[in-house]
């Protein structure tokens, strides 16, 4: 492994990494390459490998002038923390960062990573094009003015992930879901709704069970990037 790990930071801010070679064991943990262990692990930047992400947007970067009807872009257009690492095959990945979501890019040209282009999706078959599209959207938002952190909206992600965490220590210990619903939401609420005529509370003990099943089988890798 290298002593430090070689990266840079672009005149917009985006933190770039470039490797020459591959190295087996950082992939099998997800990276590129390990972070350098002589920097605090909050000042730390982390490059995250292709194969560790489960959904990616494809971009073919044509010129500015490709079509008059799109607007370049820059990376500077997104208005969220950037780290981009280019591997042996040459082609950047730039994992964009914004609040409680996290989206990667992968962009078939090394100059747009300093200069303009306009961007041309791609669109990988038809079986997920509902998350596709959503993934793009996420993306547009990226490019609008970013909230400032007094009108950022709060979050609900991290009582959901708690008790998702909760309902897999129960459903582990082999605890029924109605039971897993009394010590996550108490005795009284379920006692009171889990016979009604309204489904809700047993579904949503359902998905929390799902959820935590979801983290311990590798999804806790998506609360890293």
């Amino acid at each position: 492994m290298p002593r430090q790990v070689p990266h840079i930071t672009l005149k917009d801010g985006t933190r770039l990494l470039r490797l020459r070679r591959r190295f087996a064991r950082a992939e099998r943990w997800g990276l590129y390459a390990f972070a350098d262990p002589s920097v605090a692990a909050r000042q730390a930047p982390v490059f995250w490998h292709m194969a560790a992400l489960k959904q990616v947007v494809r971009v073919r970067a044509a010129p500015p002038t490709h079509r008059e009807n799109l607007t370049p872009l820059t990376l500077s257009s997104f208005n969220v923390d950037r780290t981009a690492a280019i591997g042996v095959d040459n082609v950047p990945l730039v994992l964009m960062k914004g609040p409680g979501v996290h989206i990667p890019v992968e962009i078939h040209d090394v100059a747009v990573l300093t200069h303009p282009f306009a961007p041309v999706f791609e669109i990988d078959g038809f079986s997920d094009l509902s998350a596709q599209t959503e993934l793009l959207k996420r993306l547009h938002r990226f490019t609008e003015q970013a909230p400032s952190a007094a009108n950022r909206p709060a979050f609900a992600i991290d009582e959901r992930l708690h008790h998702a965490l909760i309902a897999l220590d129960e459903s582990l210990r082999g605890r029924t879901n109605r039971q897993i619903a009394i010590t996550i939401f108490g005795e009284k609420k379920v006692a009171e709704e889990w016979q009604g005529p309204s489904q809700f509370l047993k579904d949503r003990t359902r998905r929390l069970v799902a959820k935590g099943t979801e983290l311990m089988k590798g999804g806790y890798r998506d609360l890293l990037f």
